[in-house]
């Protein structure tokens, strides 16, 4: 009670007069109107990507368990619109994204929003186009159109929506609302030196980036981070734990990390030395790399995505004082339960939200710290067979030691953990928002 106390007299007021302090600032609001506008599409297309890798996936969880290529009719072409629903959303998040972000920032001077947006997309693709392109390559880097490419999205929305300042277009507030048709062409056409200019320059630089990254600007965030998933050699547990609260920071950033729970159990050279280990001695518990990313990242630190965000979903669901965020939980709860994150990431929101970088960082931590004792102490056997990717969290590591019941009680004894870890951080974020809504209105 004493500590409870003090954080709600010292802590409080300051992350409030915090809050207030970025609040004012014209990024911060757009990007929480960015973040608003497209969880929707999101949460729709994330919704259908859980639906299809489970149950419409020959290889999916449900799919296996039920032998659902046969019950259900019409089985692959309900797969094939699903893949198409899941292209028109969550695929090209990032463009979405550049979009709103100029938009938004671009009426904050009371500028011409919609052709700050449509500017925005143009320069990204600028930024995204394949320069390497063979015969039978796509024109654009569309790997990096959907979340992946967020965070650059983001920021280069709001830097052309900053240009956009500098613009001859009508007062948003004034006159422009009376033109008539030609007038508004014509102070559009005003612009077209701003607009020749912003492609020009985001085409050069995205040709002389490529000399260093083919894969394009968003391709150097992933430069000299190369991770040996199956190769760590040498102080293993010191470098597992970088990689990964590396890839979780990459995650809250709004930059797809490089860990991702729907490619898990890849098919490396210690996972298949260990598989064929498993079964030629029939024995788990002495495999020759008990210590990877398959058999501790993601079965015991993984949950519901990276950050283990499923244990946020509980936590928000049990205490969580605004009937917003607990709708945002529970419609983040099924795709969470396959392992996609991005309903919780952007709804939240979690992305950039500093009260939840400590617990989002931590937690992955703590709960490979777990499962490591108890693989060292040979209490538990290592993880050692495939399972399907969209496999609920808590039964990876069950399901993936051949049903050994002391790796369920890990996996169970982590989400626990989780959850009181993020319990304080979810109370606070609430009462920090909270407080800081009066205030405003106050």
């Amino acid at each position: 009670m004493p500590m409870l106390n003090h954080v709600q007299t010292r802590l409080v007021p300051l992350l409030v007069s915090r809050s207030l302090y970025w609040r004012k600032f014209r990024f911060y609001r757009t990007l929480r109107q960015t973040l608003a506008i497209i969880f929707p599409f999101i949460l729709l297309g994330n919704f259908v990507q859980a639906l299809n890798l489970s149950v419409f996936m020959p290889t999916g969880f449900f799919a296996q368990i039920y032998h659902l290529d046969r019950v259900i009719p019409a089985y692959n072409e309900i797969s094939r619109v699903l893949m198409l629903i899941e292209a028109g959303t969550i695929n090209v998040l990032a463009v979405a994204t550049v979009y709103f972000a100029a938009k938004f920032m671009a009426r904050t001077y009371l500028k011409d929003d919609n052709l700050a947006g449509l500017t925005g997309v143009t320069s990204f693709l600028m930024f995204n186009v394949n320069f390497t392109q063979g015969t039978n390559q796509d024109f654009f880097l569309f790997q990096n159109f959907g979340y992946r490419g967020m965070f650059f999205a983001f920021w280069l929305g709001v830097l052309i929506g900053w240009l956009f300042k500098f613009s001859k277009s009508p007062d948003q507030t004034g006159p422009s609302q009376f033109m008539s048709i030609s007038e508004l062409t014509e102070h559009s056409l005003r612009n077209m030196w701003l607009i020749f200019a912003i492609i020009l320059v985001s085409l050069a630089i995205s040709f002389g980036i490529n000399f260093i990254s083919p894969q394009g600007i968003i391709g150097l965030a992933y430069i000299g981070f190369r991770i040996p998933v199956g190769g760590l050699s040498g102080h293993v547990s010191i470098r597992l734990a970088l990689v990964t609260m590396l890839n979780t920071i990459m995650w809250w950033a709004g930059i797809e990390g490089p860990l991702n729970a729907l490619n898990q159990f890849g098919s490396s050279p210690t996972a298949t030395a260990n598989l064929n280990y498993a079964l030629e001695h029939h024995d788990l518990y002495h495999v020759p790399n008990p210590i990877t990313i398959n058999t501790v990242y993601y079965p015991f630190a993984n949950f519901g995505g990276v950050g283990m965000l499923l244990a946020l979903i509980i936590a928000t669901l049990l205490i969580a004082k605004t009937k917003s965020a607990r709708k945002i939980a529970g419609l983040s709860l099924f795709p969470s339960l396959v392992n996609i994150a991005n309903p919780m990431l952007v709804g939240y929101p979690v992305i950039m939200n500093p009260i939840l970088l400590l617990p989002f960082a931590i937690i992955p931590l703590v709960t490979q710290a777990i499962a490591w004792t108890f693989i060292r102490l040979h209490l538990m056997p290592p993880v050692v067979y495939t399972v399907p990717s969209t496999t609920p969290g808590p039964l990876i590591a069950f399901l993936g030691t051949n049903g050994n019941w002391v790796a369920f009680f890990v996996s169970a004894l982590c989400l626990v953990v989780a959850v009181l870890i993020y319990l304080p951080f979810v109370w606070l974020s609430q009462t920090v928002n909270l407080e800081a809504i009066k205030e405003e209105r106050a």
